[in-house]
């Protein structure tokens, strides 16, 4: 796989997940994709869903205020770093990318928790 399939993964699900198209940033999961969030880890499509249901609350603010800090791609693996003032200062992502789908997501923004 080369870096431009996993540009082209990633890009898709910053697009589909911008555009709260949920449905089709699931498209770019398998049944044994896993999502680690500051909340929980998810395991599966129907668990990633469930999951990224949980992080919408902020999601207007979020989408509104959307910042790319940094993005490092290396083969198969993403390091992402983003903002989205004032709502969230500083968050990253890393995701392994294989054969066009993630099959490993992290999620970290600081939650108030």
């Amino acid at each position: 796989m080369t870096e431009a399939t996993t540009e082209a993964v990633f890009q898709h699900h910053v697009r589909t997940m911008s555009s709260d198209n949920l449905d089709e940033a699931l498209k770019d999961y398998t049944d044994d994709s896993v999502l680690f969030t500051p909340i929980a880890m998810y395991i599966g499509l129907d668990a990633i869903k469930a999951g990224f249901t949980a992080m919408t609350t902020l999601h207007p603010v979020v989408a509104a205020n959307f910042k790319i800090i940094r993005q490092e791609i290396q083969g198969e693996y993403i390091y992402f770093l983003w903002s989205a003032l004032p709502a969230i200062p500083f968050g990253g992502d890393t995701f392994y990318i294989h054969n066009g789908k993630i099959l490993m997501q992290s999620v970290f923004f600081p939650t108030g928790r």
